[in-house]
């Protein structure tokens, strides 16, 4: 139970608590956790088990690492390894060592902010209107100038300059077996995850001359950015109360925040939102405020969260702030109240999209044709058709376009006069798409290589035997962070077989090579998409033009226009 609700906000009934489940989305609670058992189950979307397979789907562990974690979390010893094997719980050359690296690096860095070197680090934070309580809070520090300060430390404290390296605090340097600081000579924020572990760092330079302004720590096992949110474990007490929580892009975006007094604020890791970030916030709040900067780039950041924020089934709203401002120095100005002001008249995310879109593009043809493109990529990234349906209805009146425009890419054809390409593929449905059953072969047997894939290809994904495989994998794999067949074999036999086949087969590459070759399976898949769409309009046009129906030829003209 104190394991599951570090991630889920569960309420007792009789001898079960019960949730949202985190691995899918829904607004009834249908998340069981069974303490007596030690077990939980989704009545929803089937998942369930102990609390084993639990970290593993909600924190992207191995076996092996989540017996060790759970192990040392509740004192459970292992047995002895066998020689050869790896080391055993309670050494430094284990997963629980490199939090505990962290932490004593936390510490370390902590010790010298309040030190006479951190004369200059603390000067800043009083530039900032950053007191020493909300420092301290934070546990903000300062890592020293010079090449091994911290490495010292830590190695004479028994840790080795392997586990050091995947904690993401040193490097190696150009000499065999040398390593130096990751850190030097910046104030250190520590990210915290969402059971309370250090997990990395960010390191803002002193001065705006030094470059990069931020650095952050590697990815690493224990520090994956796309599944961790800055504050996140600090705001979680304040969620379900506010119902609602502000999204920021910077530390001290959300650090002035906190000063100010507004607690229900996260920022992600300097990337964009992503669906893992998301399922953090599920369960815990229903209205997700964006509170972006107010240049271009803040402005692309929340435009490009409103299908995340859909497939999630979160409420999304856009606050934009004066220009000039963001949420930093809005609060040092104007204070928690006149931004609490503000977020009452925030945009709905899907107005906000319709007004970035429309200022994006010129209002001309060619415009007007790339605008239609954006607004159907968005819609591709939505696998829900329900919710898709309702966002082209929606963006297609906002935008003032033909709602068949923005439906061309999900179901091959744009309408009626598309029938004739559609009778062509339905005489191939029964058969796969050798690229595309290629390429799912390949996922399957190389998962690392699948995040561009369920996020680039919907729109073109053939309408054959293997798009019921592909949306199979698709909506488990953004439910559970896996690319995780399931039953999908149950769709055909044709689709057993390439399960089968995939799960035996060996890796077929190293896995940095792998994104490469599956962008070049897409590239094909993307071109012959694009030549049958080409011919189909073709044809389309010069019914429409027989037809003497020039607002259906203009039409097609302009569709058509996106693919060239």
């Amino acid at each position: 139970m104190e394991l599951v609700g570090n991630y889920v906000s569960l309420k007792r009934t009789g001898n079960v608590y019960k949730g949202l489940c985190p691995f899918h989305s829904e607004k009834t609670p249908s998340f069981i956790v069974t303490p007596q058992r030690h077990t939980f189950h989704c009545f929803g979307c089937g998942v369930g088990g102990g609390p084993i397979r639990f970290l593993m789907m909600i924190a992207g562990r191995s076996f092996p690492e989540a017996v060790e974690e759970l192990a040392q979390r509740y004192g459970v010893s292992l047995p002895e390894p066998r020689s050869g094997d790896r080391p055993r719980v309670g050494t430094r050359e284990n997963r629980p060592a490199r939090f505990e690296a962290l932490t004593r690096a936390r510490s370390f860095f902590e010790e010298h902010l309040w030190s006479e070197a951190g004369g200059p680090a603390r000067r800043y934070l009083a530039g900032r209107g950053l007191t020493q309580r909300t420092a301290r809070e934070f546990g903000l520090g300062l890592s020293l100038p010079g090449w091994e300060h911290l490495r010292q430390h830590l190695t004479g404290q028994g840790f080795s300059d392997h586990i050091l390296a995947e904690a993401g605090l040193v490097k190696p340097g150009r000499d065999p077996g040398h390593f130096y600081d990751t850190f030097r000579g910046r104030l250190m924020i520590p990210i915290i995850d969402p059971e309370g572990r250090v997990a990395g760092f960010g390191g803002r330079a002193l001065s705006d001359q030094d470059q990069p302004k931020y650095l952050n720590s590697p990815e690493t096992a224990v520090y994956k950015k796309e599944r961790l949110l800055f504050g996140f474990h600090r705001a979680r007490p304040f969620l379900r109360g506010a119902g609602m929580v502000f999204v920021v892009e910077g530390y001290f975006d959300l650090i002035s925040m906190v000063a100010g007094g507004i607690n229900e604020v996260v920022a992600p890791l300097g990337t964009a939102l992503t669906a893992k970030q998301l399922n953090l916030l599920r369960g815990q709040v229903d209205q997700v405020m964006l509170l972006f900067d107010s240049d271009e780039a803040g402005q692309r950041a929340a435009a490009k969260a409103l299908p995340l924020l859909l497939n999630a089934e979160l409420d999304g709203r856009v606050l934009k702030l004066p220009p000039g401002h963001d949420p930093d120095t809005f609060m040092r100005e104007f204070g928690a109240e006149a931004l609490y002001e503000a977020a009452g008249q925030a945009m709905d995310i899907i107005d906000f999209q319709v007004a970035f879109l429309k200022k994006s593009h010129p209002d001309t043809p060619a415009g007007q044709a790339r605008m239609a493109r954006e607004a159907q990529e968005l819609i591709a990234r939505v696998p829900d058709s329900a919710k898709s349906q309702l966002l082209r209805r929606r963006l297609a009146r906002l935008l003032g376009l033909d709602e068949t425009v923005l439906g061309g890419f999900h179901s091959g054809g744009a309408g009626r006069a598309l029938a004739p390409g559609r009778a062509e593929t339905a005489k191939t449905e029964a058969a796969f798409d050798p690229v595309a059953g290629q390429l799912l072969r390949f996922i399957l047997i190389h998962p690392e290589a699948a995040p561009p894939v369920f996020g680039e290809m919907a729109a073109y994904w053939p309408d054959d035997a293997s798009r019921p495989l592909f949306n199979h994998l698709r909506t488990r794999y953004e439910n559970l962070g896996l690319v995780d067949p399931g039953a999908a074999g149950e769709h055909s036999p044709e689709l057993a077989a390439l399960v089968a086949e995939a799960a035996l087969a060996a890796r077929e590459c190293r896995p940095e090579e792998s994104i490469d070759l599956v962008r070049q399976y897409m590239n094909r898949i993307r071109d012959k998409w694009r030549k049958s769409r080409q011919a189909a309009l073709s044809a389309a046009i010069q019914q429409a033009q027989a037809a003497g129906d020039h607002d259906e030829t203009n039409r097609l003209i302009k569709e058509k226009m996106l693919l060239d």
